[in-house]
């Protein structure tokens, strides 16, 4: 998004109709009428329009038969980041299958760096916690070779950088470490051919996850 003083007035609709749905001054279920938002916001109505085009694209809106643009119902919920831990867990455990049933080549060598490199982060904030726990689920399903696995998990991730509840977002990072921890020690699994193991140190991150978002 371009700076305040240089944005487009689509950027400025987007910006604005946007904060308008996270103040909840557009609630969830609200229809949004193209030409009355264009005169709330002072804007010509293309610009509004694109802006309506984008945030469905971001998840913030919807289009419904017989109703146009509506408001939708984007934060990501305790009950919503469960299911997105099983799909996970699923992905993972599926491609450690893989692994197992091709006999592929595994290395725990950059798994192992990169989470030598987290740990000299000094204050690691939330949001690299994120990042980071991305950048092991992208390395793990890489070997699947299965674009809609990584397609799926970045979206997740997407999601849950733009759209988790406090709650939500905070069990995602508080358990960093330990799930480092576990990535490092199931890949030295699956490098050692100890795919029960494997599996097992999958399972034990998906729930220690949810014991922790309901404790």
């Amino acid at each position: 998004m371009n700076k305040l003083g240089n944005e487009t007035l689509e950027s400025k609709a987007h910006r604005m109709i946007k904060e308008k749905i996270q103040r909840g001054e557009y609630q969830v279920g609200q229809r949004l009428i193209e030409a009355e938002v264009s005169r709330e916001l002072e804007l010509s109505r293309t610009p509004v329009r694109k802006a309506f085009a984008i945030l469905t694209v971001d998840g913030y809106l919807e289009f419904e038969d017989y109703k146009g643009v509506i408001v939708k119902n984007c934060a990501i919920t305790k009950e919503r980041y469960i299911e997105m831990l099983d799909i996970m867990e699923l992905f993972l455990i599926a491609t450690i299958d893989k692994i197992e049933a091709k006999s592929l080549p595994f290395s725990n060598r950059r798994i192992s760096d990169k989470a030598a490199e987290f740990f000299h982060l000094e204050e690691a904030t939330e949001r690299q916690c994120m990042e980071y726990q991305l950048w092991f689920l992208n390395e793990f399903l890489s070997y699947a070779k299965n674009e809609y696995y990584l397609q799926v998990v970045n979206k997740l991730y997407d999601d849950l950088l733009e759209f988790a509840e406090p709650d939500v977002f905070q069990s995602a990072t508080k358990l960093f470490d330990r799930t480092l921890d576990n990535y490092v020690g199931c890949g030295h699994c699956i490098e050692e051919h100890d795919y029960t193991a494997a599996r097992a140190t999958v399972k034990q991150i998906i729930n220690e996850r949810i014991l922790f978002i309901f404790r």
